[in-house]
């Protein structure tokens, strides 16, 4: 059931709903998973309804804050407020994380996860059926998918083979409206946006709801789920406490250890035949499924060096102006929305007409990629961040339209990235040499650590800012992602994340969200310590 609380009131109790805050992948995974249980569940969502193509861009303006240090895309850009969230932005890419990425490591420091990979193994398959992703793995056996495409052999010392797979309909808010709309177990509240928790005697008792009109009330709650994303996780905390450090026992940490996925283009490579590489390293498709080849950091490098994780991709950079509105186009398409200048985008496409018809018969008879040659190829890097407590989310003086105060964002790249991107590009730089398949120029910023920084980039993946830990001395929340010390409170997304390896988080994600729906059915023991 859908409810615009611009028409309709907020309801003074949820009785015995589970209210869950935020509608992105983590909110939409747990409310249906909970309802098709037959479980009373909230669904809050700040913005408006997908069905209204102005709804992203009307709750931009809550969406705002301050980057103190470098700029960070995951504060403004990166987040929608809207059903479905950000995945209403993302292209759709899933991966599990490594072991390496959740096994405690020597040389980073706060590394490794409460939880193993084995404990994780049977929520991503449920993950994966969710999304409709082919749980076939994303290793070299890939490969054998393609058998028309040799892979390169990278020198397993330092590079491996790695995939991504792209889920079919990424934009979540769209594929699941119509069965919220039609649940009677799971309704969302549009329009209604989170201004604080309600906690007394060491458990969550409601929250208070700005309304579109301004007005507050306040809505009783016995248990509440946050999964607003890794920002307004951390701020809807900070906002609950009158200090404005956060919730429970382990409240201090709350805000800190933020993480992302430093991406900077390190080299151009220059291929002696374009093909070998663009035929290898742009989005393949077989079967329906659509997967992205990329070149990983070996584990064994990581340790031998004291490097992160960390993988490479390539870009292959077209000049024909009809190739990209062509691109645009069809991701309007998969959005189910209409692009800004429409008629002009046609016109455009049309002048690709050919490079089209021949790209889309790779596409679709060969399961290749675009097969023009490329203007430019650049070497890109994709890293991932030790979590450290001054990289971090706190609340800024300025405040929102609510008057609420917006999220102030401390995000910095170290030294340890800068050298795990230094020593990919070279390995990736060595091995191409070696195979013949390539000359590469590393580019200026390599050389210079300012100019480094200043190149670098977030992936809007923000991770780690209410980090799951077994003690509150270490974390926010324990491993059945109840904040420590707070009955009836959880939390649930990228924010938990102890660390965060290079991969797309919604997989893991929505494999987390599955866990603790399990948790609040009562189905599984998957409390923690």
């Amino acid at each position: 059931m859908l409810t615009d609380l611009r028409t309709a009131p907020l309801p003074a109790d949820a009785g015995d709903a589970v209210v869950v805050v935020g509608s992105g992948a983590a909110g939409i995974a747990l409310a249906t998973t909970l309802g098709a249980a037959g479980r009373r569940v909230l669904l809050l969502e700040s913005g408006g309804d997908v069905a209204d193509a102005t709804a992203i861009g009307r709750g931009d303006a809550l969406n705002g804050g301050v980057a103190d240090a470098l700029p960070f895309n995951g504060l403004g850009e990166g987040r929608a407020r809207v059903l479905g969230g950000t995945t209403q932005l993302w292209h759709g890419q899933c991966m599990r994380l490594h072991e390496i990425d959740v096994a405690p490591r020597p040389w980073v420091a706060r590394s490794g996860w409460p939880l193993s990979l084995a404990e994780l193994g049977p929520w991503y398959e449920r993950a994966e059926e969710w999304l409709d992703v082919s749980g076939r793995g994303y290793g070299p056996d890939r490969w054998s998918e393609h058998p028309g495409l040799p892979p390169l052999a990278w020198d397993g010392d330092h590079l491996l083979h790695d995939f991504t797979e792209y889920m079919r309909q990424p934009y979540l808010g769209t594929e699941h409206r119509a069965a919220l709309a039609a649940s009677s177990h799971v309704e969302v509240l549009l329009h209604a946006t989170v201004a604080r928790v309600r906690t007394s005697d060491g458990a969550a008792t409601g929250l208070e709801v700005v309304l579109p009109d301004g007005t507050r009330r306040e809505l009783a709650a016995r248990e509440v789920v946050l999964a607003a994303g890794s920002i307004e996780n951390a701020r809807l905390l900070q906002l609950s406490d009158a200090d404005g450090v956060g919730l429970g026992e382990g409240r201090e940490h709350t805000g800190r250890h933020l993480q992302d996925h430093p991406i900077i283009r390190t080299a151009e490579v220059l291929p002696r035949d374009f093909r070998v590489l663009q035929d290898r390293y742009v989005v393949l498709r077989r079967d329906g499924r659509r997967l992205f080849p990329k070149v990983r950091l070996a584990p064994r490098a990581q340790e031998e060096h004291g490097l992160l994780d960390a993988t490479a991709v390539f870009v292959h950079e077209h000049a024909h102006p009809g190739l990209e509105a062509s691109r645009r186009l069809l991701q309007a398409a998969r959005r189910r929305t209409a692009p800004p200048h429409l008629l002009r985008e046609v016109a455009t496409a049309a002048t690709a007409a050919p490079a089209v018809a021949r790209t889309a018969y790779r596409r679709l008879a060969r399961g290749m990629a675009i097969g023009e040659r490329p203007s430019h190829v650049w070497l890109q890097l994709w890293v991932e961040q030790a979590p450290q407590p001054d990289r971090r989310v706190r609340l800024a003086e300025e405040v929102d339209a609510h008057g609420l105060p917006r999220a102030r964002v401390t995000w910095t790249c170290d030294d340890l990235e800068l050298e795990t991107t230094r020593r990919l590009t070279r390995w990736v730089a060595d091995d191409l040499r070696r195979l013949g398949v390539a000359e590469v120029r590393e580019l200026p910023s390599m050389a210079d650590d300012a100019a480094w920084r200043s190149t670098v980039t977030d992936a809007a993946h923000p991770a780690g800012t209410t980090r799951m830990a077994l003690d509150p001395a270490d974390g926010v929340v324990g491993t059945d992602l109840e904040v420590h010390g707070v009955r009836g409170l959880s939390v649930v997304g990228g924010s938990v994340f102890p660390t965060s390896g290079y991969a797309n988080p919604t997989l893991t994600i929505v494999a987390l969200a599955l866990r603790l729906a399990a948790r609040l059915e009562g189905r599984e023991a998957v409390r923690g310590a």
